[in-house]
């Protein structure tokens, strides 16, 4: 044998003990690096769905303000435009309220001295909100945390913001007074505090992702004009 030979089968590689060092060390980094992973993707997924419960509140106070806003609004004076509805004979109520829970008022948006049921420009003339609302104007058995607007075509409920867990009003009159029993005396309503939650997406819940509440008060330019017909 030949001393380059001798040399060459002098060397050896890894032991089992160090292969298995080895592996366990690399187990421990990957674990680690995953570990980190799922911490920075909860946080990222907690962020979104945060962005998301943010944006659904302040679009539906946006729109829930503005329409508020023009309630009762009727440039002749016309009397019946309000938070007061008063459907004509044999037409369907739809679930149009005035209450804690829920939100209608009108307003003479063509000048035409009545509350336009159907046709061109007659959604513009009523303003309604409810959660958990079928397209009757019930209750839905089971709530599906949609918050609906009131529409005058086919389809009288139109969704427009999910993942809304309770929706209230707070009637208020002229001095800022708390308005009891509001449908007995929405001719007396100037006001109405709007209060609004939304939840976290049912697949999001095991992030432990809390609710978020926004709330504002909206004071109604017209409905000083409300008049009993």
């Amino acid at each position: 044998m030949t001393k380059g030979t001798r040399k060459r089968s002098g060397q050896s590689g890894m032991t089992l003990v160090e292969t298995l060092v080895a592996i366990a060390i690399s187990g421990m980094i990957v674990s680690a690096i995953y570990s980190l992973f799922q911490t920075h993707h909860r946080i990222a997924v907690r962020q979104s769905q945060t962005s998301l419960m943010q944006q659904e509140l302040l679009s539906a106070m946006s729109l829930i303000s503005e329409e508020l806003r023009m309630c009762g609004f009727s440039a002749q004076g016309s009397p019946g435009f309000g938070f007061a509805h008063r459907p004509g004979t044999d037409e369907p109520d739809y679930g149009r309220l005035t209450t804690e829970s829920a939100i209608y008022c009108s307003q003479d948006w063509n000048m035409d001295g009545i509350a336009n049921e159907n046709g061109s420009g007659s959604l513009r003339e009523h303003a309604g909100f409810r959660l958990n609302v079928a397209n009757d104007g019930s209750a839905k058995k089971v709530p599906d945390n949609v918050l609906r607007k009131y529409d005058t075509g086919a389809v009288h409920w139109q969704p427009f913001s999910t993942n809304i867990g309770d929706l209230r009003f707070t009637y208020l009159d002229e001095g800022g007074a708390v308005i009891t029993e509001a449908h007995e005396h929405t001719e007396k309503i100037r006001g109405v505090r709007v209060t609004i939650t939304a939840i976290p997406d049912p697949s999001r819940a095991r992030l432990g992702i809390g609710n978020r509440t926004l709330s504002t008060t909206v004071w109604c330019r017209n409905t000083h004009v409300e008049k009993m017909p």
